[in-house]
């Protein structure tokens, strides 16, 4: 395993944590593992930074949780609900297909938070999921007429995240999730439709 190498070892102590943690879980990753993967950093090096492995772990999530929140959907407010929800979604798939899959280890971070969670599974909820399923759930209630639509916004939430999270049994389902700005957008329609009309032509 090569973790990137950004210049400094605080940072190659972030980098390194982030895919011993991806691949082992919080509870079974060694710090020296870390500082192993770190290229040879000195154990006492993660004291020093992070206090112990609580405080380095906090600091990947912390991290991971900042990048999101920098791709959270933005829809602008002058377009017709309709197309500020598809928007939306758009942006929403492409954060989870794209952005999560690619990055070296947000994905399997989280995956590993919900087999073990830990307190930060709180804080990613907090500061991530949350405001994002008030966002969608605002939407959908103007386009239904100011009908209270959390629950709705937590279903259309959970087919998009868990569409990554399914890809191996898709894969052999035969359906292949779309990576490209094109057919992502394409997706988003037709969620959009799904959201809006059902099955319905």
């Amino acid at each position: 395993m090569t973790p990137p190498a950004p210049e400094g070892t605080r940072e190659r102590l972030v980098a390194a944590a982030g895919l011993v943690f991806a691949r082992d879980g919080f509870s079974r990753a060694s710090i020296r593992d870390i500082c192993e993967a770190a290229g040879g950093a000195n154990v006492a090096s993660v004291k020093y930074h992070f206090g112990d492995k609580t405080g380095l772990y906090r600091e990947v999530v912390r991290e991971g949780i900042a990048k999101m929140c920098a791709r959270r959907p933005q829809v602008d407010p002058a377009l017709p609900a309709e197309d500020r929800l598809r928007e939306w979604l758009r942006q929403f798939l492409t954060l989870t297909l794209v952005y999560r899959r690619n990055h070296p280890y947000a994905s399997n971070v989280m995956k590993q938070e919900l087999r073990e969670p830990t307190d930060m599974l709180d804080t990613m909820v907090r500061e991530v999921i949350q405001p994002m399923h008030a966002d969608l759930a605002a939407l959908l209630s103007e386009i239904r007429g100011g009908a209270d639509s959390r629950q709705q916004a937590v279903i259309v939430l959970s087919m998009c995240a868990n569409l990554e999270n399914s890809r191996p049994i898709l894969e052999r389902l035969g359906v292949a999730l779309p990576s490209d700005p094109e057919s992502i957008a394409t997706l988003a329609g037709e969620l959009t439709h799904s959201v809006l009309y059902g099955i319905t032509r």
